[in-house]
């Protein structure tokens, strides 16, 4: 049998949807989880945010982003202090609570511990509370030397973990699911998802690991995203994504997480697991060459060739493609060529 990787566990935490059958049932309906961003979840009001029109220094000229609404994440029994836990990011909480979900489908009682990794992506953005970290350390520094003071250090109330916005969420699941066998977060942009799926693949392929908690995450403060997308007029004025559409005007923000564990096929097979899919082949490539912001077509074609030689299909055999599908003119160009 070829060498397989199968997909036995399945958790994720997404817009309008609080578990997976949500999601599924916003995806088959059509609807789309885009709203007017909530007062409380920007640090400056939208309406004072909010400038229509040509993008502006520190204004968007969008205030719809699909967002989570309220959840509560279950951080009973876990191996961290429940003080720390509560005083951890929002991101960290997405990231706990979508593992977890993951983690309960997926047989592992019978695999060391040490021998189960941790590889996620996670773009390195700045989240709620290292922003507010921000604000503690340096706003007194600016304070003091606009009036001519010596700066005057004070501990603030944020607990310091949250400085870590790159790395914290695998860290965490690692800690707190008392998984051993290595822990990695990595930013590789839109491809940070499928780049960690690929490489945990890797992981069970080469024998360092049994099993592999993996998959993406996205819970940055959303006043920064929707800020630095409008300065690039990627973000869509209109608050609709739609792409692959003539009418598409760019992205929404959008937040959440998505997890997967993985086995190997010959693996879950052997322990009864409930497979939900089987990765047959991946391919990964570097396509910045032209243009560090747009996407390239000779770099998703050879992504996509060293997919189908992995897994011996031809292109013709394959019955659905999703793409990255941006709603961006040139994103979407691109794709489509």
């Amino acid at each position: 049998m070829k060498p397989s990787i199968a997909i036995v566990g399945l958790g994720g935490l997404f817009p309008g949807a609080p578990d997976l059958a949500g999601y599924w049932s916003l995806i088959a309906a059509g609807r789309s989880a885009a709203a007017d961003v909530p007062p409380d979840r920007w640090r400056l009001h939208p309406e004072t945010a909010y400038r229509a029109g040509e993008p502006l220094a520190d204004r968007v000229y969008s205030r719809r982003a699909c967002l989570l609404g309220p959840f509560e994440p279950d951080l009973a029994g876990l191996g961290l202090a429940p003080e720390l836990l509560a005083r951890l990011d929002p991101m960290a909480h997405v990231a706990l609570h979508a593992a977890r979900a993951a983690l309960a489908g997926a047989r592992l009682k019978a695999i060391d511990p040490e021998r189960v990794g941790v590889l996620i992506g996670n773009i390195a953005l700045p989240t709620d509370l290292s922003s507010a970290l921000t604000r503690e350390l340096l706003l007194p520094l600016l304070e003091a030397a606009r009036c001519g003071a010596p700066p005057r250090f004070e501990a603030g109330g944020t607990e310091l973990w949250n400085r870590h916005v790159a790395h914290l969420p695998a860290a965490v699941l690692a800690r707190a699911f008392g998984l051993g066998g290595g822990a990695l977060a990595l930013d590789a942009a839109c491809a940070s998802s499928l780049f960690a799926l690929k490489l945990a693949a890797d992981e069970l392929l080469a024998g360092r690991a049994d099993a592999m908690l993996t998959g993406g995450l996205s819970r940055p403060d959303c006043l920064y995203t929707q800020m630095g997308f409008s300065q690039l007029r990627a973000l869509s004025p209109s608050g609709r994504c739609a792409p692959l559409d003539a009418g598409a005007d760019g992205l929404v923000v959008g937040e959440g997480g998505g997890f997967f564990v993985l086995k190997r096929l010959e693996d879950a097979l052997r322990d009864g697991d409930v497979i939900h899919a089987v990765i047959a082949g991946a391919g990964l490539s570097n396509d910045s060459g032209r243009n560090l912001l747009a996407p390239d077509a000779d770099g998703q074609l050879a992504a996509m060739r060293a997919a189908y030689a992995a897994a011996g299909w031809q292109p013709e055999e394959v019955d659905l493609i999703e793409c990255h599908a941006t709603g961006t003119p040139v994103g979407d160009r691109v794709e489509i060529e």
